[in-house]
């Protein structure tokens, strides 16, 4: 009898998880314009926290192609792609120095003039 009902309980939780893994999703890095602007403006005013920071600069975004050129752009300044503008570590918090952050506010305001121009859409 004991048998039968440890075998019933493993049951139910293995059909429980090949449900899970049949009708789920796998989890997905799909962040909005709005949160990539506040991330931007958050460099310059310590609101961004590094691993919010490392995982947008570091996770390709997939389903906005403009969102991904704004993600390049970060990810090579981070990288030290610019020689007119190389990447140093900021002091107090902030994760570049001066010119470093003045370079992100530059893709910031960039980015919040395509949120302007861009045709607001909704899906029906």
């Amino acid at each position: 009898m004991e048998f039968i009902a440890v075998f019933l309980v493993c049951l139910l939780v293995l059909i429980i998880l090949v449900a899970g893994l049949a009708f789920g999703r796998a989890p997905t890095y799909r962040p909005e314009s709005g949160y990539v602007l506040q991330l931007l403006r958050g460099i310059a005013d310590r609101s961004t926290s590094e691993q919010a920071w490392a995982l947008f600069i570091n996770t390709p975004i997939t389903h906005d192609a403009d969102l991904e050129a704004f993600r390049w752009r970060c990810y090579q300044f981070d990288e030290g792609g610019f020689a007119e503008c190389p990447r140093r570590p900021g002091i107090n918090g902030y994760i570049y120095d001066l010119a470093g952050r003045e370079y992100i506010a530059g893709i910031a305001d960039e980015l919040e003039k395509t949120i302007r121009e861009r045709p607001v859409t909704q899906d029906f």
